[in-house]
């Protein structure tokens, strides 16, 4: 009975032995595998977020460097005007007389153009282009005050757009159409 009882001691030990080898095991792998998945996805996700950072760097620097250029275009336009003030007498000024010469000098800016000339003010337009498909597009409406004999100008618009992309047409064509029926 003695012999018969260490066998099955034997068989139940060796056997639960192995079970708990075998479960640790699985678990083991389950676990380097959701620390790897977790791994990859937190890779993943940094880099994307790199991508986007340099993307909006970029973004944020062209506009930075377009809205610098504004301002230039904006300060020639504003030293034009006081060019042209200190030309004409300030005595007999005349809002009429200045407003022509204004805008006869301010036309021959390159990329200024006028949109609408009245006795009393002239309305300009001028875009300048960034390299991120973005554009600042300004509107001026330039003045004369009499009273002071200064020249001044109200910023209608000062707007950042997006550069319109051209549009191609898309051709389709049908390298295989099939097999025909003749039924």
């Amino acid at each position: 009975m003695k012999a018969g009882g260490s066998m099955e001691n034997r068989s139940s030990k060796s056997s639960n032995v192995s079970i708990g080898m075998g479960g640790s095991l699985i678990l083991t792998i389950f676990v380097v595998l959701c620390l790897t998945v977790f791994s990859v996805l937190s890779f993943t996700t940094a880099y994307s977020d790199l991508k986007l950072a340099n993307k909006t760097e970029e973004f944020t620097s062209d506009y930075y460097k377009i809205h610098g250029t504004a301002e230039e275009k904006l300060a020639e336009i504003y030293e034009v005007l006081m060019s042209i003030n200190e030309n004409t007498s300030s005595v007999n000024t005349q809002q009429d007389a200045f407003i022509t010469k204004a805008s006869e000098a301010i036309s021959k800016i390159y990329g200024v153009s006028e949109i609408k000339l009245n006795s009393e003010s002239f309305t300009l337009y001028y875009e300048i282009l960034g390299d991120k498909n973005q554009k600042i597009c300004v509107t001026l409406e330039v003045l004369f005050d009499e009273e002071k004999s200064i020249p001044y100008f109200d910023i209608l618009t000062w707007n950042l757009e997006p550069i319109e992309l051209p549009v191609y047409e898309e051709e389709n064509y049908d390298l295989w159409e099939g097999f025909e029926n003749e039924n």
